[in-house]
């Protein structure tokens, strides 16, 4: 009889021990998907960046290891160089990992039926969609599917170098016409060489665009064909033409005397003659350092004059996106929930993905003191002033060079504003129609 008892008590005290484990895995919290004894599920997940990329993201997905143990996933990454046509055989190939980091663009490029990836609506009990701004969720949606979770917005807002403006005893310029009463006077106080702004052939065309799109409601292509009158038109170029022969920025012969050169490094913004631009975001700190000296830059208001729509250039900088014909639908939308929105894996990853738009991981990274300065403040101000995005082919390189060249061939006095619109409006239909 008594050895009966020691062994109720020793079963008795590992009872108790259970219950105690028990209460601690309830503490800690940590969500599952399946039970401790389910199969182990292996993903596979791919993604491109530089060494602290990698770095972040390993350490993220060695803590979604720890706290779904069940799911394991092998990582595939590298450089950007040749990413694109390693992908492209992978889906080819139906050898595409479960998850993959992708370029907005690759939606139209792979999928442009919206199925060549996972409609993720479909794992919207697993994927809290409200943590996303419904705009840039419609810039990942083909044909109603959603193809992508997108990671981060990015878009072109207005710099200017304060220091310049003070010199010139100037405040900064809140619209166009501030900016060129501003130039008469920086160039009266500085010097002739001295101009309120600057941009290349793009960015003459992107200011183009920014006022049709403010003016109209519309972004410069819609149904695949180019949205504006060839009268928009005419008259957009020939605002951006008034703002040269005010000298608010240089014409396009004058930047060429340095060179074709990156905006940056041109020896004009470097020393402050060219006091602003309208570039990305994401790049405010490169801009910053460009300059010599103690020179500062700050972000000017988006110019309202032209209407009441909001017309900032933007579009998703890259995307989570599910293999169309993944064994693990469920497994692998948890992995993409865990690492766009789960506090701890946020705060490892911080901005290295850029900054977030997810208002979850936003608010993490807020409160830890991971979002600070120029870029967050720029990127703030697109995602409030964001215009309707931008088609999935504008930026391919064959369409971005020949309006390029349509835009430098009115800048040397080539052509007129009304051959211009004409241009644009045949390059753009042509492309659009070869590459639906």
């Amino acid at each position: 009889m008594r050895k009966f008892f020691i062994i109720r008590e020793v079963y008795f005290m590992d009872f108790k021990k259970l219950l105690l484990l028990g209460s601690v895995v309830v503490g800690m919290s940590y969500p599952t998907i399946s039970s401790a004894n389910s199969k182990v599920v292996n993903l596979k997940m791919s993604w491109w960046g530089g060494d602290d990329r990698h770095k972040k993201t390993l350490e993220a997905l060695k803590l979604f290891e720890e706290k779904y143990p069940n799911i394991k996933v092998k990582g595939e990454y590298g450089g950007w160089s040749g990413w694109q046509e390693k992908v492209t055989t992978q889906i080819i190939g139906n050898t595409a990992p479960d998850v993959m980091q992708i370029n907005w663009n690759w939606i139209d490029l792979f999928s442009k039926d919206g199925n060549g990836f996972y409609d993720l609506n479909k794992l919207s009990d697993t994927i809290n969609l409200d943590n996303y701004n419904s705009d840039i969720l419609n810039q990942c949606s083909v044909n109603g599917k959603l193809n992508a979770i997108p990671i981060g917005m990015t878009g072109k807002v207005f710099y200017i170098n304060e220091t310049t403006y003070a010199k010139a005893g100037l405040s900064i310029p809140k619209n166009f016409n501030e900016m060129i009463s501003s130039a008469k006077i920086i160039r009266e106080k500085l010097g002739n060489d001295y101009y309120a702004f600057d941009t290349d052939a793009y960015g003459a065309l992107l200011l183009m665009l920014y006022k049709l799109e403010q003016e109209t409601g519309k972004p410069f292509i819609v149904n695949n064909k180019v949205a504006y009158t060839e009268a928009e038109l005419v008259e957009a170029i020939n605002f951006y033409n008034n703002l040269v022969e005010q000298n608010a920025l240089p014409s396009l012969k004058v930047r060429a005397a340095a060179g074709f050169i990156p905006l940056d490094q041109h020896p004009s913004w470097i020393q402050g003659k060219y006091a602003g631009t309208y570039e990305w975001d994401s790049s405010a700190q490169k801009w910053q350092d460009a300059l010599e000296g103690n020179q500062k830059l700050v972000l000017a208001d988006f110019p309202t004059e032209f209407g009441e729509n909001k017309s900032a250039f933007n579009k998703v900088s890259m995307a989570f996106a599910i293999k169309k014909n993944t064994k693990y639908p469920k497994e692998a939308a948890t992995l993409v929930e865990f690492l766009t929105t789960d506090p701890e894996a946020v705060k490892i990853l911080g901005t290295s993905r850029g900054i977030p738009s997810n208002s979850t991981a936003v608010e993490v990274l807020e409160s830890n003191g991971q979002l600070t300065g120029l870029a967050f403040e720029a990127n703030n101000a697109v995602k409030d002033f964001a215009g309707k995005g931008i088609h999935p082919l504008f930026e391919h390189k064959k369409l971005n060079t020949d309006l390029r060249g349509a835009i430098e061939t009115f800048g040397y006095g080539q052509a007129n504003a009304e051959q211009t619109a004409k241009s644009i409006i045949s390059i753009t239909n042509e492309f659009l129609s070869q590459n639906q």
